[in-house]
């Protein structure tokens, strides 16, 4: 039977387990709340050959309770163990007691773009505050909160935290209008529940109530209880604000399912309980963007007997990768980053297996390689891996998965066809337009995930898109082929001046790359820089260290090598329509 403790796998915890956080009281007292003052101002400029200083954001936060010290408190155990340029958050505070008012204030805090995470803290026994609630406006309430809640959710695409402190009185009542908003709220995207129970399971208190600070200035817990209430949203802020993976690697046996399938067979093995939530956050997972691999230690046909069963939720086609065989999963993860043609990086790997998990780690350390612990705790485990459910930031997330199935079907055409004949199937269509309101979600989250197809690093404080619209123009290209739609692909921004259009970004989606996409959009920059009066076009790159497809093609056209650190060439319109990437040794 293959089991591991928390405490064989040091790397997962370090990031993922709450209960190694000292003591509520401990870590932070009242008196000790200075954090926000420790974060380097946003203007700072940092000495030569820094990072530039990453400014804070906002962690917008509203409760039905007077908060007290807890805003201090939060901001002390978000920003812990963050260096110096690391950023962090700072708090911002809705008006006391106008939750909902707050939620929907298309000027408040939860509203602004900066904000980073929101955070609303509900106890119905505080709606009585000012005055008796009826059964009918309790029930008009318990309809609003999630409404509000939803809506927020929807419209800035940002997390969000809603917790249910518990309350000193019993009323059966009360409490219950909190557990029905808890579980309407619960695996909705984008949300995270947090229950009265949660706050105290990894940071032990004495005494959660205070009566006296209640009856004083409706702040109902005790300065140990608070701190409990902050260092557990601190663990949850990290989690939601974790980069997500564009891959999620998952092994079979005792892992996706109970049992090894080789020994009992494909029919005996559980995919009960614990191991069908863990499928069923797969599936969001995949459905907001992320791809699923199985890399499991089996034969090819036991896999898929397990995944053809009628009760298994993940089905073989959900996966964008099947590995079954009996090699280091190092190299089968690695296989598995070429054929998706993404980053290691970018991966998460589950695995029950500590010495599986250990081979991983030391072979492909950029992998967050996290040990997946026994069916008992797996449950509580998904929680803090995963505390809320995934929504899909743009439409490209959500076709992604379909996308890595198209391209099954293109390799196949790639297989019988020279390089030029299969861009001629292609049937390929390239839309360029100038960047929308639409477009600018999608636009962003390609400047912050774009790492190979790119001129140069993004800058520190997220600002690139904003500073190309104010001195120059942007636009948005979208791709589709006879086999499927590739989505908003590619982002350019142009600046023209003194009969020279300066190409000041250039950064395209990985999928679209060998496609003749760069031709396309290259013959473009030839006809806007006619358009606009000039006769030449300047590109420039800058080394980082995974941008070498958009290196190439700058040294291609004269740029430089591809390996300087900066690269710069001045070309004519009828150059960038004859250049053929696939044409250049």
């Amino acid at each position: 039977m293959r089991t591991t403790a928390a405490s064989e796998a040091p790397a997962a915890t370090e990031v993922l387990v709450a209960s190694e956080v000292p003591p509520a009281a401990e870590a932070l007292a009242v008196s000790e709340a200075p954090a926000a003052t420790e974060v380097p101002p946003a203007t700072e400029v940092p000495p030569a050959g820094e990072p530039a200083v990453v400014p804070p954001r906002p962690l917008a936060v509203a409760a039905t309770f007077a908060l007290g010290n807890l805003p201090l408190m939060c901001e002390l155990a978000c920003n812990e163990g963050a260096g110096a340029r690391d950023g962090g958050v700072t708090v911002a505070e809705a008006p006391y007691h106008h939750v909902l008012a707050s939620l929907r204030d298309p000027s408040g805090v939860f509203a602004d773009p900066a904000t980073a995470v929101g955070v609303v803290l509900l106890r119905a026994a505080d709606l009585e505050r000012f005055g008796p609630v009826d059964d009918a406006l309790l029930a008009e309430l318990r309809t609003e909160y999630p409404a509000a809640l939803r809506a927020l959710s929807e419209r800035t695409r940002k997390p969000l935290i809603v917790g249910f402190p518990p309350s000193a009185r019993a009323d059966d009542r009360l409490e219950r209008w909190d557990s029905e908003v808890a579980a309407e709220l619960a695996g909705l995207p984008g949300i995270a529940v947090l229950g009265p129970d949660d706050w105290t399971r990894h940071h032990a208190v004495g005494e959660r109530f205070d009566e006296r600070t209640e009856k004083l200035a409706h702040l109902p817990f005790t300065p140990d209880f608070q701190a409990a209430v902050a260092l557990r949203l601190a663990d949850v802020v990290r989690a939601v604000r974790r980069p997500a993976p564009k891959v999620i690697a998952v092994d079979g046996d005792e892992t996706l399912w109970g049992g090894v399938a080789g020994e009992i067979g494909p029919e005996a093995v559980d995919l009960t309980g614990p191991r069908a939530l863990l499928a069923r956050r797969l599936l969001q997972w995949r459905a907001a963007g992320a791809l699923l691999a199985l890399v499991s230690n089996n034969d090819e046909d036991t896999v898929r007997a397990v995944l053809d069963r009628p009760d298994s939720l993940l089905k073989a086609e959900h996966f964008s990768v099947l590995s079954a065989a009996w090699g280091p999963k190092s190299g089968r993860l690695a296989e598995a980053a070429r054929t998706l043609n993404l980053g290691t990086d970018s991966f998460l790997f589950l695995d029950d297996n500590p010495v599986e998990i250990a081979g991983v780690r030391s072979a492909l350390p950029e992998v967050l390689s996290v040990t997946c612990p026994p069916t008992a705790e797996l449950d509580e485990f998904l929680g803090r891996l995963w505390p809320l459910v995934p929504a899909a930031a743009t439409a490209e997330d959500g076709l992604r998965a379909r996308f890595y199935e198209q391209e099954r079907e293109r390799d196949a055409v790639r297989e019988h066809a020279g390089f030029e004949e299969f861009l001629a199937q292609l049937e390929l269509e390239v839309d360029i337009r100038a960047l929308s309101a639409a477009d600018v979600q999608r636009a962003e989250q390609l400047v912050r995930r774009t790492n190979q197809f790119t001129l140069r690093a993004r800058s520190a404080d997220g600002g690139d898109l904003t500073r190309w619209r104010e001195c120059g123009e942007v636009w948005t290209a979208a791709a589709r082929d006879r086999f499927g739609d590739y989505g908003q692909i590619g982002l350019l921004a142009v600046r023209p001046g003194e009969g020279q259009l300066d190409v000041l970004a250039w950064m395209m989606s990985c999928r679209a790359l060998g496609r003749g996409v760069e031709e396309r959009l290259l013959r473009w920059l030839a006809d806007r820089a006619e358009e606009l009066g000039c006769a030449k076009v300047r590109l420039t790159a800058e080394r980082t260290p995974r941008n070498v497809p958009a290196r190439r093609l700058v040294a291609a056209l004269g740029g430089g090598d591809q390996d300087d650190a900066y690269l710069e060439t001045v070309v004519t319109p009828d150059q960038l329509r004859a250049f053929r990437s696939w044409q250049q040794q």
